[in-house]
């Protein structure tokens, strides 16, 4: 037997029938007529989206941490990087350009 059908007419007699009727699924009903109908979930399907809710939310929270120590990473090999080259004195190269005057000797 059907979960759902839809039917054109109803007799009422000792017993109730039903004319010009077809087997439908729930999620049809849902889809074209919401303002009439609604498909609530199961508790173990509500369970079941909860479950995977709360896996992908631990999944972007790993991810997002990785993501963090990847940034500090970089910011803290860039500062090295900087502090390297501020404690590195600048020599000149010793070329001399004309009309420079030459010092100390």
């Amino acid at each position: 037997t059907p979960d759902f059908v839809c039917y054109h007419e109803l007799i009422m007699t000792s017993r109730e029938y039903m004319t010009q009727v077809t087997a439908v699924e729930g999620e049809w009903l849902a889809e074209l007529g919401p303002m009439f109908f609604s498909v609530k979930e199961s508790y173990k399907s509500r369970l079941q989206k909860r479950q995977r809710e709360k896996a992908d939310q631990k999944t972007m929270d790993w991810e997002m941490e990785q993501e963090e120590r990847r940034r500090a990473k970089e910011k803290e090999e860039r500062d090295k990087k900087e502090r390297e080259e501020a404690a590195t004195p600048r020599t000149n190269s010793g070329v001399i350009g004309m009309g420079t005057p030459r010092v100390g000797g």
